[in-house]
């Protein structure tokens, strides 16, 4: 079919996990053929930037349970592990949570059986127009027709940069962010005095994966260091607490609601355990504090001030300070919201009906659905619940 002269009947615009999962949901459970869905996203392959940001961080098993997979049966992660040999712990307590080589090796299993790879568009939506009873996609050298929308995209142009960083990369600091896709491990010099800016588990992760005894690591949180197995409590994935949430109209409430129960800067037992050895090895030490300013003084050498008035030195200095705490999707959502007059809570995020329709025939998963889904919206199981939602409206 030529996309040029016809209309799908879905484009899912993001190729990640809720992307993904979605789009496989639509073409399994039948609600769409192969030929009528299309997945547009900038990196051209399911999963990427997932894939290149779990393993920067050096992430070795899922905050998950094993059955928030990509496929449709919840226990066929496991059932995938049984057929597979190998040296490592699949799974990790509490809640077999799996590692992240059986996640990525299963998911991408799923994904294969719908050869969902040969459905990817590789280019990026910068505005979607209403056209009678379809959209037009415009890419920026091409225009996607397609009946439904499903927008499946997250924060990951957004890194958090605070403003003291932000100024050391215009003045050339040796600065990254784990988040951007610009870093990479292997740009981490294999020596000196590195710090880590963050209290969260990509934070410890990612200390963690580049600390030896070559290459010491302070990691430099704002807070203690706090221990919670979960994101958010796991009643919020079922009707415990969202029979309650959803009978609550004022969105303001929902929002506080959402922002309390998730379980933000915190780390995983096995996590903390592992970062209690490190520092036994005297690879990775934990300060406690927050950055004032940072002066650039050499090529490779900068000085942290403290809030407490101390000072750290630092040969590189990598950011693990999560995302920017806004709406996602830029310009493309802000086009939608002003051209169609489409409703949004005080804190921007869109008001959508039961269904995650937030415009006729224009649907939305992860962060963008959570003022409907709850707080566990961006996890993977936010997406198992996301693609109930929608495929009961369809």
């Amino acid at each position: 079919m030529s996309l040029r002269d016809s209309t799908l009947e879905w484009l899912v615009i993001g190729g990640g996990i809720h992307g993904s999962y979605i789009a496989n949901c639509l073409i399994r459970k039948r609600f769409t053929s192969r030929s009528d869905l299309r997945v547009l996203d900038p990196n051209g392959h399911p999963l990427a930037r997932w894939k290149r940001v779990t393993s920067n961080t050096g992430m070795k098993y899922l905050r998950s349970p094993k059955v928030h997979n990509l496929d449709m049966e919840p226990f066929a992660l496991k059932h995938f592990a049984r057929c597979r040999s190998c040296d490592e712990d699949l799974f990790i307590a509490p809640n077999e949570r799996p590692s992240l080589s059986l996640f990525n090796r299963h998911a991408d299993s799923v994904l294969e059986q719908s050869r969902l790879q040969e459905l990817f568009i590789r280019n990026r939506a910068v505005e979607i127009e209403r056209a009678g009873d379809r959209y037009l996609v415009h890419t920026g050298n091409d225009v996607i027709k397609a009946n439904r929308i499903l927008l499946a995209v997250g924060r990951g142009d957004h890194p958090e940069w605070p403003p003291w960083a932000d100024r050391v990369r215009k003045e050339g600091g040796r600065i990254d962010h784990v988040l951007c896709d610009t870093y990479f491990k292997d740009k981490v010099p294999a020596h000196g005095e590195i710090v880590v800016v963050g209290g969260g588990m990509s934070a410890v992760q990612t200390a963690l994966s580049i600390a030896d005894e070559k290459r010491h690591v302070t990691l430099l949180s704002p807070h203690s260091l706090r221990q919670n197995n979960y994101d958010s409590d796991p009643g919020w994935m079922g009707p415990k607490y969202l029979n309650r949430f959803r009978k609550i109209s004022c969105y303001r409430k929902r929002r506080y609601l959402i922002d309390e129960a998730r379980n933000s800067g915190t780390i995983t037992h096995d996590l903390k355990r592992e970062l209690i050895m490190s520092k036994n090895r005297n690879e990775c030490r934990v300060a406690i504090d927050r950055v004032k300013s940072c002066s650039v003084l050499t090529d490779d050498l900068m000085l942290l001030n403290l809030k407490s008035g101390e000072t750290l030195a630092a040969n590189h200095i990598v950011l693990a300070t999560g995302y920017e705490n806004r709406r996602p999707g830029g310009d493309l959502i802000n086009g939608l919201i002003s051209n169609y007059r489409l409703r949004c809570s005080e804190c921007g995020f869109p008001i959508t009906d039961t269904s995650l329709q937030w415009h006729n025939r224009l649907f939305v998963s992860g962060a963008l659905a959570e003022l409907e889904v709850g707080p566990a919206s961006q996890n993977i199981i936010g997406a198992r619940m996301a693609a109930e939602k929608i495929m009961y409206r369809c």
